[in-house]
């Protein structure tokens, strides 16, 4: 994966996983637990696939 599609994945993965986190902390008064998990989500999942995709290419 190149570099500059990485970021942008990393990114908008990053993004839309805070902002559906923080829509489920104002619906359920609990801020910032989702926020916090979906960060962690997106980037461990960013990663993963960034992994993966390295592997394919050996």
């Amino acid at each position: 994966m190149k570099p500059l599609t990485f970021s942008g994945v990393l990114l908008v993965n990053i993004l839309v996983s805070v902002w559906i986190g923080y829509q489920l902390d104002q619906w359920l008064h609990t801020l910032p637990l989702f926020v916090i998990a979906g960060l962690m989500y997106s980037v461990i999942g960013s990663i993963y696939l960034l992994i993966r995709k390295d592997k394919k290419h050996e």
